[in-house]
């Protein structure tokens, strides 16, 4: 067995897969470690396919099984570091294929978003979003960015919101404006920080609830929030993609927009009534 990571071992063999055993494939690169914990019939359900479809692609991919594979997602990092990503993805495609490249990365990201998160949970973590005073959006590094953009959207259909993106001793002064009729989103990739940690522990304290939006933490950190929405980043072995988180929590604004229509609709009138007075001529006083 090559010792090679799991990622590369996908991009060596995905030419020869077939289009289900690709979309297995692209499965485990999203969900990484924790999802390659499900069953083979587990996976098979989410997927819409057969648990023997699962096992085939293990051994198409290089392993004895399924449980070779488990072994090589849980031992290793299923995320080579970042200057081996970011040299992967300029190695593999021409400049000028890069957009249409990103394109058909973004579009499987988009079916898998699409079966990591149905309808019923969607609107589960909607309604304790929806049920609070104030949402609460938390991210750091690109996520940080992200956050920030939440608490924009947030702010235009009227929805009481906050960024928190400090990290180090700062993160302790923003967790001391949480409430607990606040509802906090937490976006967390990759390996457990110890922030993320904390900041569950305080929730708790508050008794206020949490949505979570992670890759491979979902069997961790599962338990321990209220509702759990599965995102990834991208291929695995490629440069990490955030348009998937941006998808999902653009249509979480939308939706909680939606659940106060009068409010939204106000707020966004208010605005535009604001940005005209703003672009209007200024007259000076004389």
């Amino acid at each position: 067995m090559l010792q090679a990571s799991f990622a590369d071992q996908v991009s060596g063999r995905i030419a020869t897969l077939t289009p289900t055993e690709r979309r297995v494939a692209q499965h485990f690169l999203a969900v990484g470690p924790e999802g390659a914990l499900s069953s083979a019939a587990e996976i098979a359900e989410l997927l819409g396919t057969s648990d023997a479809t699962v096992v085939r692609t293990a051994k198409a991919l290089g392993y004895d099984g399924l449980a070779e594979l488990r072994r090589a997602l849980t031992t290793q990092d299923a995320r080579p570091p970042l200057e081996q990503r970011l040299r992967q993805t300029l190695e593999e495609t021409p400049s000028h294929e890069l957009l249409t490249a990103s394109i058909t990365h973004h579009r499987a990201d988009v079916d898998m978003l699409a079966r990591l998160v149905p309808p019923p949970v969607f609107r589960e973590a909607v309604d304790i979003l929806s049920a609070s005073s104030r949402v609460v959006w938390r991210g750091v590094g690109p996520s940080a960015h992200v956050a920030q953009y939440a608490q924009l959207l947030c702010r235009r259909v009227g929805q009481p919101s906050l960024a928190m993106v400090e990290t180090g001793a700062s993160f302790a002064d923003e967790l001391l404006a949480l409430r607990p009729d606040d509802a906090v989103v937490v976006m967390a990739y990759g390996r457990l920080q110890s922030h993320v940690s904390v900041l569950l522990d305080h929730l708790d304290t508050l008794d206020c609830p949490a949505v979570l939006i992670t890759d491979d933490l979902a069997r961790t950190l599962g338990p321990r929030v209220a509702s759990l929405l599965q995102c990834g980043r991208g291929a695995s072995g490629l440069f990490s993609s955030h348009a998937g988180t941006l998808l999902l929590v653009e249509a979480l604004v939308l939706a909680i927009a939606k659940r106060n229509e009068v409010r939204a609709e106000s707020t966004v009138a208010t605005l535009n009534r604001l940005r005209a007075s703003l672009a209007a001529p200024r007259v000076d006083a004389r």
